[in-house]
């Protein structure tokens, strides 16, 4: 055969395969569109909380995988209304033939919602979280991103011509450190779902509570997320980390995966 013809050939079954691979992701998308509901309200902006909350009756498992082989197990729980109690734990390492690295204690997680948003007003949220984000450093005894500790957290949904719009406003007051070097933070976020099977977001962490230079060249981590809705039970997420590239271990955005299987009891 001619070279010629067989390059040729080859860009057509090239071209072939790219259309037909396009056109499986929009009918998979499209059926998402049509048979999936939207879960529930986001608990979380990307790493940090927001003022939501799950149904009574439900509980979730959250499986987060970041960088140096690193792997988080969420799992929570609503028994009550307006109430999550949650429980995590997690290391790197996992894979490979290095030697696993583990946080020192579980993380814990405990929000209640005091305020129920209206028409014209926020929902509020209190609640703490000592379960911190990225690997977690035994020589300085913390994780990469301080955990939030003890939160305050409003939130207000708007619907527009996409679905609904999430605005978010938080302030923590991390536990990790030692007391001596803890400050007040404070957070934002933006989300969007499109058509109850698509969730992109936006997160800014001041990082104020960091008092030291041993993790970061600079204080602020901007956030972002694109969730798909599977089916109503299961979420995958994509997150970029630190788009301002102020975390001194890495000179680009990390990339992060989560999955998450929602359920009653």
């Amino acid at each position: 055969m001619c070279p010629t013809l067989k390059v040729t050939k080859q860009m057509k079954m090239g071209k072939n395969s790219t259309l037909i691979f396009s056109v499986f992701i929009f009918l998979f998308l499209y059926l998402c569109k049509i048979n999936c509901q939207s879960l529930k309200e986001p608990t979380k902006i990307v790493e940090l909380q927001t003022a939501g909350v799950n149904s009574k009756g439900t509980f979730s498992v959250e499986s987060w995988f970041f960088k140096s082989g690193g792997l988080r197990i969420e799992l929570n729980f609503t028994p009550f209304s307006n109430f999550i109690l949650g429980v995590s734990y997690g290391g790197t390492n996992l894979i490979g033939s290095s030697n696993a690295t583990f946080q020192n204690l579980p993380g814990l997680l405990v929000k209640f919602r005091v305020v129920e948003e209206k028409i014209n007003f926020p929902a509020f949220a209190v609640g703490i979280s000592t379960q911190g984000f990225g690997p977690y450093y035994l020589q300085y005894h913390r994780f990469e991103t301080l955990s939030p500790g003890i939160f305050f957290v409003g939130s207000k949904a708007f619907k527009n011509f996409l679905g609904i719009c999430d605005l978010h406003l938080g302030l923590n007051y991390s536990l990790e450190l030692k007391p001596k070097q803890r400050a007040i933070n404070f957070y934002a976020g933006v989300g969007q779902k499109i058509s109850n099977f698509l969730r992109f977001s936006f997160e800014y962490n001041s990082n104020l509570d960091e008092k030291s230079s041993e993790l970061m060249r600079s204080k602020g981590l901007l956030n972002t997320s694109l969730y798909v809705y599977l089916s109503p039970n299961v979420q995958i997420g994509l997150i970029f980390k630190d788009l301002l590239t102020n975390i001194k271990s890495q000179n680009s955005p990390e990339r992060n995966l989560e999955l998450i299987y929602s359920g009653s009891f």
